[in-house]
């Protein structure tokens, strides 16, 4: 069954930016940077017959250009360990996109996201033993990182295939976003 998410890419010299900001520490695994991406929405396992139902649906959606910067960082715990994250500044076309989206999905059977959206990218996950001074002092130094902004012409639908040595990303499906028109 494959593993499915909807997300935005990060392009490269953005997730290189962000990567090398990261402490160097054996607790801390940075994510590979050709898979740094905006999740909009995580589906998890679905049967060929829904990820076909997916693709349809999400080929419906019109959305124009996105512009994204990283701005600021943080922290999530967990019993796993932490995630380090690097935000994006506030777009209300990138709400719109994700609330299209889910009423995309809600259309055919899936149910609405309960969490609130939170734009983010993943930029390394953390063991349990990693000090919290690691954490702490990258938190501090990155708190008010900016990076160049960028356009983001497509989502994708994603399928995730998990092993041993980590995820790897392979996309389906590209969807365009479409610039605005002038009049």
């Amino acid at each position: 069954m494959p593993r499915l998410f909807i997300a935005i890419d990060t392009p490269p010299a953005v997730a290189a930016g962000l990567l090398h900001t990261l402490p160097v520490h054996r607790g801390v695994r940075p994510v590979p940077a050709g898979q740094l991406h905006l999740t909009l929405r995580f589906l998890g396992d679905q049967d060929e017959d829904s990820a076909a139902r997916i693709g349809k649906a999400l080929e419906g959606i019109r959305a124009p250009l996105l512009t994204m910067q990283v701005q600021g960082v943080g922290r999530f715990r967990g019993g796993q360990g932490a995630v380090l994250w690097a935000g994006l500044a506030h777009d209300d076309r990138l709400t719109a996109l994700f609330d299209t989206i889910e009423a995309a999905l809600a259309d055919i059977g899936i149910a609405r996201e309960r969490r609130r959206f939170h734009p983010h990218l993943t930029v390394a996950r953390c063991r349990p033993g990693l000090p919290e001074a690691v954490m702490r002092d990258w938190l501090a130094a990155q708190h008010d990182l900016t990076l160049p902004a960028w356009t983001a012409e497509r989502f994708v639908l994603f399928e995730s295939f998990l092993s041993p040595d980590g995820a790897r990303h392979e996309p389906r499906a590209g969807y365009p976003l479409v610039a605005s028109r002038s009049r």
